[in-house]
């Protein structure tokens, strides 16, 4: 086996063990939280746009990837997350959204097998997950499962996207006042 097919290999590999990971969901949550959402879509073309689904009131936050197209809202959730997510939708469709561009309630559903088949139909993997995600891994978009998510209103307050956003003046002033005294 030569270098490129090595490389190939181990790519592909990571690509199991850390994009399925909870510890990268978990790290993509915090970004959020911490206000780095958009940095995290600075470059939807080659990474793909990440939001947040969370269900309030319940325990639930996923970052999933998304695409808007003629005004509707579809993300893409991994084979693992599909049960969980089944069984939070039948709770409650109400759910809140955090994209790079605003935050907003909406009601999410798991689209059929059919219609999931007819949005795919037009929309290329690169769009989901960028040039670099789709070339990365193995999977199809076919094997996610895909919902849709219907805009209701806008939100407000300091649960959203940012509410953790006092980490970064808090860590400035304790690099400020770290400095070692000789």
């Amino acid at each position: 086996m030569d270098i490129r097919e090595r490389t190939i290999t181990l790519i592909r590999n990571t690509d199991k063990a850390v994009l399925g990971s909870s510890l990268l969901q978990k790290a993509k949550i915090f970004c959020w939280e911490t206000g780095l959402g958009p940095v995290i879509n600075a470059l939807p073309a080659v990474f793909g746009q990440q939001a947040v689904l969370y269900f309030p009131g319940r325990s639930g936050k996923y970052s999933l990837s998304c695409f808007e197209t003629e005004g509707r809202l579809l993300m893409a959730a991994a084979p693992k997350e599909t049960e969980k997510l089944k069984t939070l939708l039948l709770q409650s469709p109400g759910v809140e959204v955090w994209l790079k561009d605003g935050w907003f309630s909406g009601t999410a559903r798991l689209l059929t097998e059919e219609e999931q088949g007819d949005a795919l139909q037009n929309i290329p993997d690169e769009q989901f997950f960028g040039i670099a995600g789709s070339s990365l891994s193995k999977r199809s978009l076919k094997e996610f499962t895909l919902l849709e998510v219907t805009r209701n209103a806008p939100c407000t307050g300091s649960s959203g996207p940012g509410s953790r956003s006092w980490i970064w003046p808090l860590a400035a002033l304790l690099l400020l006042f770290s400095k070692k005294k000789k």
